[in-house]
């Protein structure tokens, strides 16, 4: 079974998923194993804990923020 894929929905620094045309898809943040590109080719086992705290946080506020300015 695989326990984690490096792939999925590339994101930027404010956790806002990318558009393949290269901008930002409009209220969709992402973090945690639904995000890629955070890790680069690899990730040390141990990180992903770390990465969906700070970026699940990031992307809760970004979101909130971003539901509250509408």
């Amino acid at each position: 079974a695989r326990v984690y894929t490096m792939g999925g929905l590339a994101i930027d620094t404010e956790t806002r998923v990318q558009s393949e045309a290269g901008g930002v898809v409009d209220g969709l943040f992402a973090a945690g194993e639904v995000s890629g590109g955070v890790h680069g080719v690899n990730r040390l086992v141990g990180n992903s804990l770390l990465e969906c705290v700070v970026f699940g946080r990031k992307a809760g506020g970004n979101a909130a923020a971003y539901q509250s300015a509408r």
